[in-house]
């Protein structure tokens, strides 16, 4: 009996040791699972949050005295929008290794997911279909919220820590990815929507370049509400809403907002309606910034000129902001543009109500509100929130000598729930179901979707691999992705089922919210009265 029991244990054993990949990293060994034809490493901490000040600078995690068993996906940073949960100890990362990196060393790709900073975790997207391209994946949590994004007047909490967070990562990566097999002087950095956004600020930020290509998704550092204005009183105001009663100074705030439930000091900044996102960092002595300029005056023409860039957006980007929704949405869509005119400028009122005006008659026409202005609609919030910004963006890059950009549209609508109604675009996200393996329980793909999907992987891993997405011309990619080469040119590859190269996207569009910007972007409330007179357009 105790022969066969000894032989039970060691049976499972071997098992368990054949399932498992030990990895030895300057932090110390870490275990991790054997899946179809590819390693998981998930929930490897990279860095400590600082539970004194969890608002401020996080330090290096401690090494591992022991095997650090790195099966837990679902860590996540406090968020209360879609997923409620998470905590803070939350900065890890989920890591995809494919067997070919036993033998050589393979590029890496690392993703920051979107979410407005104030949802998302990196076990939403699963690296299973491009880790099968022989590609390191990497998704990254960092800090959100009032975690990530309190701008104080004060260099405890000088602002953009999840920006931050997202540099701490790539430096672990750096030191790191080697013991799984990884190249450091071949990563790219990902994003999708404030993710994207995320990866353009990278390219300008004060922190050492970890990265040598970009992939920006409909994203921008232009893009609305990306950066704000900081409110200094945003700790008192908050610890104050959430019972504090002798919270006068930050150091008061932070005292008492570090015993709250963060959670409960997520659901408080909500509803205060705290809008706290990416912020012009003042400069203090031993503080490193990431970003001291606003998002009018980005400048790092060393690093863009060394950095290839891929970035794109999706044909219609607010397509699910107002298909088969209630008149009551196009109601409130009458004052879009007003609020966030009043919400972004130093204006009078007339000014406001003047310029409204003038982009209701581009684009509506004389159009009333309603379901009938659908397809115009949803170009002028397309427009005004992201389309734009991204083009921005890319003339930001040529301007300042970028060597490769790769730009598309997405415009595959296959798998779209709005497949069937007149005008539908690819809408906000919706190419990430082609990047990502879903984990959906019964979500299924067509042929057709499924050709989309090796596509997309296959460009994209090329782009990681070479710095060109498309080196070679094959069935699966039959046009050859051409760089823009010049400040006059707009050339695009347009993704869907007949792929083809273009030029000048929406050139209308977007010279009329160009001259518009070219015309008010002095009196954006992020820009201070000093650049306003001194600072460059």
């Amino acid at each position: 009996m105790k022969e066969n029991l000894r032989w039970i244990v060691f049976v499972l054993a071997a098992n368990v040791m054949i399932c498992q990949k030990l990895v030895i990293t300057k932090r110390g060994p870490i275990v991790g699972q054997k899946e179809d034809g590819y390693y998981t490493f998930l929930g490897v901490p990279y860095a400590l949050v600082n539970e004194e000040n969890p608002f401020g600078a996080s330090s290096e995690y401690p090494k591992f005295d022991e095997a650090f068993n790195a099966s837990d996906p679902d860590v996540k940073c406090p968020q209360i929008l879609m997923n409620e949960g998470g905590v803070i100890q939350c900065l890890t990362l989920n890591i995809y290794v494919p067997k070919i990196a036993l033998k050589e060393s393979v590029p890496v790709f690392v993703w920051f997911y979107g979410g407005g900073y104030v949802f998302g975790s990196a076990g939403l997207y699963h690296g299973k279909l491009l880790v099968k391209k022989d590609i390191i994946v990497v998704t990254v949590n960092y800090r959100l919220g009032p975690y990530g994004f309190l701008c104080l007047d004060d260099p405890r909490v000088p602002g953009n820590q999840g920006l931050k967070d997202q540099a701490d990562a790539l430096k672990w990566i750096n030191e790191n990815i080697g013991a799984f097999g990884g190249d450091n002087e071949e990563i790219t950095i990902a994003g999708e929507s404030y993710g994207g956004g995320s990866v353009d600020l990278h390219l300008y930020s004060k922190y050492p370049t970890y990265f040598n290509k970009a992939i920006i998704q409909s994203g921008a550092a232009e893009a609305r509400r990306m950066f704000v204005k900081p409110d200094y009183s945003a700790a008192i105001k908050l610890a104050n809403h959430l019972g504090s009663t002798n919270s006068t100074t930050n150091d008061d705030s932070i005292k008492f907002l570090k015993q709250v439930d963060p959670l409960t000091v997520m659901k408080g900044a909500s509803k205060l309606g705290m809008v706290l996102t990416v912020c012009k960092e003042k400069r203090y002595e031993s503080v490193r910034n990431f970003i001291t300029d606003d998002q009018f005056h980005l400048r790092n023409p060393f690093r863009i000129k060394n950095t290839p860039i891929m970035i794109g957006y999706n044909s219609k980007e607010a397509f699910d902001t107002f298909a088969n929704k209630s008149e009551e949405v196009y109601q409130k869509a009458s004052t879009f543009i007003y609020d966030n005119f009043k919400e972004i400028f130093d204006l009078k009122e007339d000014a406001l109500v003047r310029l409204t005006n003038i982009v209701h008659s581009y684009y509506m026409g004389g159009k009333p509100f309603d379901s009938n202005a659908m397809l115009e609609l949803i170009d002028m919030s397309g427009d005004f929130i992201l389309n734009r910004a991204i083009e921005s963006s890319v003339t930001r890059f040529i301007e300042q000598g970028a060597k490769k950009v790769y730009k598309y549209l997405f415009s595959y609508i296959g798998g779209s729930i709005y497949e069937n109604i007149t005008g539908v675009g690819a809408y906000h996200t919706e190419e990430l179901q082609y990047l990502f393996h879903s984990v959906s329980p019964g979500k299924k793909f067509t042929a057709e979707q499924k050709i989309m999907r090796n596509r997309m992987t296959t460009m994209w891993s090329n782009f990681v691999k070479y710095g060109n997405p498309t080196p070679n011309v094959t069935d699966l990619l039959p046009v050859e992705w051409l760089p823009i080469t010049s400040e006059g040119s707009r050339v695009y590859l347009n993704i869907d089922l007949d792929m083809s190269m273009k030029d000048q996207l929406y050139h209308k569009r977007i010279a009329f919210w160009d001259l518009f910007w070219s015309s008010y972007w002095k009196k954006a409330k992020m820009v201070t009265k000093k650049c306003r007179t001194k600072c460059a357009s």
